[in-house]
């Protein structure tokens, strides 16, 4: 509401359910929750991470301080392909606490950072449950997605009632003009954007509160100047250009305290952003130093995933030499190398985590995933099973356990563990699923030729002929389709 004046109502917030006005934080019920989130996300379990920060945040909405952790694990989520909420996990963490909707509608953002619909329920959802200031940290970020996104003029005049509800003026204000861009007609816009403009002279730095107040001015001051250092470090959207300033803030706070985890945990994801040559070796530097000065493995963990990830771009720059140039047997070699320097590093720091992590299933996939690739089949098997104890990596360690008895040409167990694996992985997956009928498909091949089984041979006709009729181009399905058909034959006589 704009300075007494009701929002219409076709507004998608008028629609809401107001928030209880009794409800409080709890901070002993929510600390569990964050304390677990913590070791997930130092664990790489990011999706698992997200939701147990956001089952914390429905008791207690005040941990702000929580924010660059949640958004650097959001990040890391979407970067590697993670796949949006589960209907059935925003609707327990909406059950759970008092600010339930408001988590249920964070986590979901979070886990879907690029959709704007979802953005703007978070919004709603942290105005409607007292969570202003979690609205007002993230409405930069939800602002530039709008700016990236085909919004329509419906789709401004939601932001700016929103940003407005927040407080945010400015970003208020710029919504409404880039809706009135798109209809200069609309006389009622133009009564919003006059009311919004007499609300912000009426609250902006807090000036009805500071008229009676003894140095209220010069508060407003320093308020101000932290609201601008917010907004520049939201940088979501952002990249080197929009992280200078924060970046070095994040500077002089680390070396004032190099031992403050909090202020090198920061450091670190600016200058993974800025993700330049420099930038990441100064992160390499300083995640080295905090692991000494403080002996937290996170910080161990992060140097070496840089070390990774930049062994990997040298397999990429290597590989798009050796295709430009084919019959360059010298650039074949320098990318075998790279390979092969690339594997060794994360087989080496795959096999520490498991050590420092021995009941962690996901560094036991990742560590079996490193061995198989590696050729180390049986060692690779010791972690798969270890591995399928964790529901949610089931389906992909039996996949991977079956691909390791396939290997070593036990085609009956390869069947087994890929129709488990099939009847664990979620039906949405589709191209998942494609891979592991495909994989089903060529160890009931291998297994009737072994066997001289019709059954076996049958069987895998049955699935060839499925993916062919979901996906005739699926890699190479006519020619599995020829070879099936012989071996039936074969059997036959």
């Amino acid at each position: 509401m704009f300075f007494g004046k009701k929002k219409p109502k076709d507004s998608p917030e008028s629609s809401k359910s107001e928030a209880p006005t009794s409800i409080q934080p709890n901070a002993a019920k929510a600390e569990p929750w964050f304390r677990h989130a913590d070791n997930a996300k130092d664990s790489l379990q990011h999706a698992y991470a997200l939701k147990l920060f956001a089952s914390g945040l429905s008791f207690d909405n005040t941990r702000l301080d929580l924010v660059d952790q949640i958004l650097s694990c959001a990040m890391m989520h979407r970067d590697q392909g993670g796949k949006s909420a589960p209907s059935s996990e925003k609707k327990e963490i909406e059950g759970m606490g008092p600010y339930g909707k408001f988590a249920s509608a964070y986590y979901a953002w979070l886990r879907d950072l690029g959709n704007v619909k979802v953005a703007l329920e978070f919004l709603r959802q942290a105005l409607a449950f007292d969570s202003k200031h979690w609205a007002n940290h993230h409405a930069n970020a939800i602002f530039k997605m709008h700016l990236g996104a085909k919004t329509s003029k419906k789709g401004w005049v939601e932001l700016m009632r929103l940003c407005g509800e927040a407080n945010n003026w400015d970003l208020a204000q710029q919504a409404g003009l880039k809706a009135r861009e798109l209809d200069s007609s609309d006389g009622d816009l133009d009564t919003e954007l006059k009311d919004l403009a007499a609300a912000r002279a009426m609250t902006e730095g807090g000036y009805t509160e500071a008229a009676g107040t003894e140095g209220g001015f010069r508060k407003m001051i320093k308020d101000a100047d932290k609201q601008k250092e917010l907004q520049e470090e939201e940088t979501l959207a952002g990249g080197a250009e929009t992280a200078a300033a924060p970046l070095e803030r994040a500077r002089q706070a680390y070396e004032a305290n190099p031992t403050d985890t909090n202020a090198v945990a920061k450091l670190l994801q600016l200058l993974r952003r800025v993700g330049d040559f420099d930038a990441l070796n100064e992160a390499k530097r300083v995640a080295l130093a905090a692991f000494q000065a403080t002996s937290e493995y996170r910080f161990r963990m992060f140097a070496g995933d840089l070390e990774i990830k930049a062994a990997e771009q040298r397999v990429d720059e290597r590989r798009k030499a050796a295709a430009e140039d084919a019959e360059n047997e010298q650039l074949a070699l320098q990318l075998d190398e790279a390979n092969r320097s690339l594997q060794e590093l994360k087989l080496a720091e795959y096999s520490e985590r498991v050590e420092k992590y021995p009941t962690d299933r996901k560094r036991k996939y990742d560590l079996g995933t490193i061995l198989f690739r590696l050729g180390r089949t049986e060692e690779a098997m010791a972690q798969f099973q270890a591995a399928k104890d964790e529901p949610r990596l089931h389906a992909d360690a039996a996949h991977n356990l079956g691909l390791c008895f396939h290997a070593e040409g036990w085609f009956v167990e390869a069947v087994a563990e890929f129709d488990e694996a099939l009847s664990r992985v979620e039906s949405s997956e589709r191209e998942k699923t494609l891979d592991m009928k495909y994989d089903l498909m060529l160890g009931l091949i291998e297994g009737a030729k072994a066997e001289k089984d019709l059954e076996m041979a049958q069987r895998a006709k049955s699935i060839c002929s499925e993916i062919a009729r979901t996906n005739i181009a699926y890699r190479d399905i006519r020619d599995r389709r020829r070879e099936v058909d012989e071996v039936i034959g074969a059997i036959n006589g």
